[in-house]
């Protein structure tokens, strides 16, 4: 069987519009040779140009995500093509991953990636095969594509579970949600789709964490113990 990840709400995204001609953004860009529409949003670079941004405490983070693709297209799981794994960003894109798909290893090069990819809304290899898409959707269109209807979810307020006990979950659902966004809670939308909530620790785990150990659990139910 497949399970489907869910990486949602990711703050993953290029620079806003209203952002663009902020003289200190455009300053920010330059350093890198870049134009403010080649690049993503990032807090580390225009935290004092994100004040009028709606959400601002969840967005602004591109580098969550690239830490989960690396770790996520390097599992065992999915390189044996047992997990689909999508990209759903704050503002409402799905990102979806073909299979055996090899992203830069570089944080700038991912960057480039991204930016491309929002432009072209299809990246492929050089024989034409689909890597990677994107295109406008909510985290319940996935699932829907994937002829699910709601998943296993992960905050820390849910039910407490250990990681070996969610991942029997998750194989029973079909689906998990972590989320790709540094602080806040996951909006009443998404919230509305868990079969489960699910907490695996009292404190704050980085994102990349709990999909590497939720990952790692999942293969040894589907693939180790074959």
């Amino acid at each position: 069987m497949k399970v489907t990840f869910i990486l949602a709400e990711a703050a993953l995204e290029t620079l806003p519009v209203s952002l663009q001609k902020d003289p200190r953004v455009i300053s920010s860009c330059k350093k890198f040779g870049k134009k403010p529409e080649n690049c993503l949003l990032d807090k580390s670079l225009h935290y004092w140009a994100m004040d009028k941004l709606k959400d601002k405490e969840k967005r602004g983070r591109p580098d969550i995500a690239f830490r989960v693709v690396q770790d996520v297209t390097s599992s065992p799981l999915y390189k044996s093509g047992m997990l689909n794994f999508f990209i759903h960003t704050y503002n409402d894109y799905v990102i979806e991953f073909g299979d055996n798909v090899r992203p830069p290893h570089a944080y700038f090069r991912f960057e480039g990636l991204i930016v491309d990819l929002f432009k072209k809304k299809t990246i492929k290899d050089a024989n034409g095969k689909v890597l990677l898409q994107v295109r406008h959707g909510k985290v319940k269109d996935v699932l829907n594509g994937m002829g699910l209807s709601s998943a296993v979810g992960f905050e820390i307020n849910g039910e407490k579970s250990t990681y070996e006990q969610a991942a029997a979950e998750i194989v029973a659902g079909g689906a998990f949600i972590i989320g790709g966004f540094p602080s806040g809670n996951f909006s009443t939308e998404t919230a509305s789709i868990f079969s489960k909530k699910l907490s695996l620790s009292q404190e704050t785990i980085e994102t990349d964490t709990v999909a590497c150990r939720v990952i790692y659990e999942l293969e040894k139910i589907l693939l180790f113990k074959k």
